[in-house]
């Protein structure tokens, strides 16, 4: 009876939502879970449950598994609206349901914020649980990565099949709590670096004999070829691997054998293509067809986009405001065009979780990268221009290269007269479309 109920409430709010024109994502699973608080136990849900977890990227890897399960011929509940609390978790079920609440769809996948995962799993346990990173990010919210780690750890059944980054030292913890463990990597490539540099390592010390872990390469941060000298802590051989990237074919090779070819060579996308193959092999997709399936997969523009105007690329490259690591990955992707080249950065707003805003993640970016020839100019824009420049400044670049705007509404001819090479919107989420549209703009 309980089941009944409460599917015909969530259907009905979302006839109600449908009528009104209205688009609340979360508050069907809102009203039903107060009315019903163990709504969700009571569903009968598909046969193959998928989730996604992590600071950054969730939305990208479920995306790609949920579209390559299709390609299959399999039907899926998505959440791919983004809503990964257990409220959106729950109008993503009540949607998806029958009247009986029953899900009749093959797999389940969902997108899950790391700090609710504990919440969900109490309802929901997944087959395969992806945690594709952890980092510094959102500090007034999540405080220390460590802290994340904690609550990732107590959503984790032991049942679950974790699929986990094994070029984390990070999530590579997950192996001293849990046995049934799948790891994603890759390995040296264009983009990986020998020497030290001033990137900010989330971990730089074996959580087991608290020495400091050495690095044959790295990728990013702390992400790479990692060992502790003195004891087995260690990124061991992954069980699926980007074995070889080529930039000029875009053709990746996993365990060296099955061939992806892709469309925008980022270092993040390449991490969540190799996830999702983990996951589809998990899953007993066949190789071949996951590799032709994400072969075809885009980033959505959303998070990449580029274009092309009189000679000049123009890429707006969304980076979640108070995450490093993916503003470095950007900053990274644009230091490696050794052509001439212009930086935009900017956000209207830092978070919309919280009324305090902190910046101290801007100096957490290794900006000093892009200060070399090739850089001409840097534009900072919106209510946060100076905190940008002065940030900028202290990476040693010199303030007559730096450009100052209230907004990028009409940011297309300042970009058009003033500066040269091609153009990187390294934005927040809220300043991508202002940034293509002043793009769009340019005669």
């Amino acid at each position: 009876m309980k089941r009944l109920l409460g599917t015909l409430l969530g259907k009905a709010i979302f006839f109600a939502e449908k009528l009104f024109h209205r688009n609340a994502s979360s508050f069907p699973g809102k009203l039903v879970l107060k009315c019903f608080p163990t709504y969700l136990n009571a569903v009968e849900y598909p046969s193959l449950i998928v989730m996604v977890t992590g600071s950054c990227g969730k939305g990208s890897a479920t995306r790609l598994i949920a579209d390559a399960l299709r390609d299959s011929g399999r039907t899926v509940a998505h959440n791919l609206e983004g809503s990964n609390l257990l409220n959106g978790v729950a109008s993503t079920v009540l949607k998806h349901c029958t009247l009986s609440g029953k899900m009749k769809q093959d797999a389940l996948v969902l997108e899950v914020d790391e700090r609710y995962l504990k919440l969900i799993t109490k309802y929901i346990t997944p087959h395969y649980l992806v945690v594709n990173n952890i980092t510094r990010d959102q500090p007034p919210r999540q405080g220390d990565f460590d802290i994340v780690f904690g609550e990732i750890l107590k959503g984790i059944s032991e049942t679950v099949h974790l699929i986990v980054n094994g070029d984390d030292p990070v999530t590579k913890q997950f192996a001293l709590y849990h046995q049934d463990i799948a790891y994603f990597g890759i390995d040296r490539f264009f983009a990986s670096y020998d020497k030290e540099t001033d990137d900010v390592r989330d971990m730089n010390y074996c959580p087991k004999c608290h020495s400091r872990l050495a690095y044959t390469y790295r990728h990013y941060g702390s992400v790479g070829d990692f060992h502790c000298p003195k004891c087995d802590f260690a990124r061991d051989v992954p069980d699926f691997r980007i074995t070889s990237v080529n930039a000029d074919t875009g053709e990746l090779t996993v365990n060296g054998q099955q061939t992806i070819t892709v469309n925008e060579m980022i270092l993040f996308n390449l991490y969540n293509i190799i996830a999702a193959y983990t996951v589809l092999h998990a899953a007993g997709i066949p190789d071949e067809s996951s590799a032709a399936s994400l072969s075809q997969a885009h980033m959505q523009e959303k998070i990449y986009h580029t274009i092309q105007k009189h000679d000049r690329l123009y890429t707006a490259l969304n980076c979640k405001a108070e995450n490093n690591a993916t503003y470095n990955l950007s900053v990274q992707y644009a230091s490696l065009d050794r052509s001439q080249k212009t930086i935009v950065l900017g956000l209207r707003e830092i978070s919309r979780r919280y009324t305090f805003f902190d910046l101290s993640w801007l100096y957490d970016i290794h900006f000093e990268r892009l200060n070399d020839d090739t850089l001409d100019k840097v534009v900072c824009a919106g209510p946060y221009r100076y905190d940008f420049a002065v940030r900028i400044m202290l990476a040693g670049i010199p303030k007559e290269k730096i450009i100052l705007l209230d907004n990028l509404d009409h940011a297309g001819s300042v970009l058009a007269e003033q500066t040269k090479g091609n153009v990187y919107g390294i934005l927040n989420f809220d300043y991508i479309e202002p940034f293509i549209r002043s793009v769009e703009e340019i005669e």
